[in-house]
């Protein structure tokens, strides 16, 4: 099991500051073992709790700054031409020597609006075309029709690419024409359970076998008192959820669903927690330590508890060999 932490960034404030708090964050994320920095985007009409549209770009400035492994949990694709991100992902896996994993959503019409794109053909068709395209410009053996990202990314054959979605092909998906599958903070445990069986299932291995990854996010509070743990989530992460909540957004494997905190408790809870996740396939999991409204204080004891008494129970310390990770779909 590997631990990362997930960034909430709002576009209600001005963005530099927060990504300077953050960071402070990160710094005192990385001292106790966390090997990870995640960042998801929006496209928004109006400013919300989270995220910030163009998560290339804050993790661009993210990679000068911390030392973490680097991931896009998730970048919607409706929003990006697929030959740009080529050069774009390729571009950044450079910058952090690389170090980034490619967490992909298809994101709602309206994304592709917004960002000034046409939606054209079958959502499903143009997203396995998309991960073709990626790959194709990141192998040194592409056709001639096919662009070819220069410079290339560092890990060979590109970035781990880890495919989000809540029904069976978007496993599916994952399984095959990706590395990995990704499941969203608005997912409740059973979805995820279900998501991540199927993808092991198309995988033919057993649930965590060798060479596949199940990721997830999740809000997460820590206090040595489950009460105040608690307590605490219903002050400080009411932005954040109601955001989900007011569009009906948490899903359950049978469909809408009401909203549930697995990650909330004592550290004993989050490692019955973690345990769990771990039976069911799941191999990384992001926490959402600072949403909006979060004082960085409670952010800080949060990493402290976990970081002393949960992660050196599961969180694997050695480094992933660069580009081994992506061989196993290809």
């Amino acid at each position: 099991m590997r631990l990362g932490v997930a960034l909430d960034l709002s576009s209600r404030e001005p963005v530099r500051p927060q990504v300077d708090r953050a960071v402070s964050i990160l710094a005192h994320a990385e001292r106790h073992g966390f090997d990870s920095v995640w960042v998801g985007e929006s496209y928004h009409a109006a400013s919300q709790p989270f995220h910030l549209p163009s998560a290339l770009m804050v993790l661009a400035h993210l990679a000068g700054r911390t030392s973490l492994a680097l991931g896009s949990a998730v970048l919607l694709l409706r929003a990006y031409s697929p030959r740009k991100l080529a050069y774009e992902a390729a571009l950044l896996d450079q910058l952090c020597g690389g170090k980034l994993t490619l967490g992909l959503g298809l994101g709602a019409p309206e994304v592709a609006r917004r960002a000034g794109l046409s939606e054209s053909g079958p959502a499903g068709a143009a997203f396995d075309a998309a991960l073709k395209l990626l790959r194709d410009a990141w192998s040194a053996g592409a056709d001639a029709d096919s662009p070819v990202a220069i410079p290339p990314p560092v890990q060979r054959g590109g970035p781990r690419i880890l495919v989000g979605g809540k029904v069976a092909a978007s496993a599916r998906r994952a399984a095959t024409l990706a590395d990995g599958f990704y499941g969203a903070t608005n997912y409740r445990d059973d979805l995820l359970i279900k998501q991540s069986a199927a993808y092991w299932s198309c995988r033919g291995e057993r649930p965590g076998g060798t060479g596949g990854v199940v990721a997830t996010t999740r809000f997460c509070v820590v206090h040595e008192d489950a009460a105040t743990a608690r307590e605490l989530a219903a002050r400080h992460l009411t932005a954040a959820t109601g955001y989900y909540t007011e569009r009906g957004s948490w899903l359950g494997a049978d469909g809408p669903a009401e909203p549930e905190l697995p990650m909330v408790g004592t550290p004993g809870e989050i490692d019955e927690t973690l345990a769990r996740y771990a039976r069911a396939g799941v191999t990384s999991v992001q926490l959402r330590v600072a949403p909006y409204g979060t004082p960085p204080a409670v952010a800080r004891h949060t990493l402290d508890l976990i970081g002393r008494h949960v992660l050196p129970n599961w969180h694997d310390p050695t480094p992933p060999q660069l580009g081994q990770e992506v061989e196993t779909t290809r």
